[in-house]
């Protein structure tokens, strides 16, 4: 029985290039024509499929902009967006647990850090805490926030070029070239926050939500996290909280997500403590993109002084 050309659908193995994750079977587009359809769960990803793929692929990252997307869950017409997608990016570390609910094809699944599982941080002890449109959630057994060590960025990126790749196998020098841009500019960010890391020595810093664990490690910052909110007013239990931290951790900053509420920043200021925003970048920027804002990132960390 023959089967014309058109109709013909394959797998192949996808391994990731120089280290980057292996994502199980991912089908091969029956044509070499018409954009791939590429569904992610949070921005950087989203930001660097568009990089990687550029006029060869859609990217779709549906999650809203005043929701955090490790905790947002999608209704089932958003589910079927991602099950009808020729490439679902995931981050891995249990960022977006919404996925292990729900029926997605696996054959067309990249986890973007399943090559690097021994680079993951573990969190000792969960804490489930309530903030945004999301509600009470736990902060899970890894960190997620991969993406904050710039390093580990690329292995993300390389995963999703070799993907991408293998669906587009013709266009795979233009892809290369592409990824080789986007390197460039994570090795610069790289070198930029390591450039303000290495001028904090071990000044003691406050993070206000416990995203930032990859990138303490990455450049030896000697930073402890709570669980405040930017938009949300610190009660008397967590103004507590911080007077036992400082007791033993003299921080003179506190770096937020997020711009936090004036009144918040007047209290701090009385306690000697300085307010700046470092944005993980996990959503959609109102402004700019990921690289507009991990510059203004290290420029911020730049501001810490000794």
């Amino acid at each position: 029985m023959r089967v014309t050309q058109n109709l013909v659908l394959f797998t192949v193995l996808v391994v990731a290039a120089c280290g980057g994750g292996t994502s199980g079977m991912v089908p091969v587009a029956e044509q070499a024509t018409g954009k791939l359809a590429v569904y992610t769960v949070n921005y950087p990803l989203a930001y660097f499929a568009e990089r990687i793929g550029g006029d060869l692929v859609e990217v779709h990252f549906p999650a809203p902009g005043n929701e955090d997307p490790a905790f947002w869950s999608p209704d089932a017409d958003t589910i079927a967006g991602y099950q009808r997608a020729d490439l679902i990016l995931l981050n891995g570390a249990g960022y977006a647990k919404w996925v292990d609910r729900a029926s997605l094809p696996s054959s067309r699944v990249v986890n973007t850090s399943g090559g690097f599982t021994d680079n993951l941080i573990p969190i000792e002890g969960t804490v489930t805490h309530s903030h945004g449109p999301e509600g009470e959630h736990e902060h899970g057994d890894l960190a997620f926030s991969i993406w904050l060590d710039p390093v580990l960025a690329i292995q993300q990126a390389q995963a999703i070029e070799a993907a991408i790749s293998v669906l587009r196998p013709e266009n795979e020098p233009e892809i290369r070239q592409r990824m080789e841009g986007l390197k460039s500019e994570l090795i610069d960010i790289d070198s930029r926050l390591a450039a303000a890391s290495e001028n904090l020595g071990d000044e003691p810093l406050l993070f206000s939500h416990p995203v930032y664990q990859y990138l303490m490690k990455r450049y030896g910052l000697n930073g402890l996290e709570v669980h405040w909110e930017p938009d949300q007013a610190p009660d008397a239990h967590a103004w507590e909280h911080l007077e036992e931290v400082l007791g033993t951790h003299a921080a003179k900053w506190m770096l937020w997500e997020g711009e936090p509420l004036e009144a918040t920043v007047g209290a701090l200021d009385e306690r000697g403590i300085s307010s700046i925003v470092f944005d993980p970048c996990g959503n959609r920027p109102e402004e700019g993109d990921y690289f507009t804002v991990m510059i203004a990132n290290a420029a911020a960390l730049k501001e810490v002084t000794r």
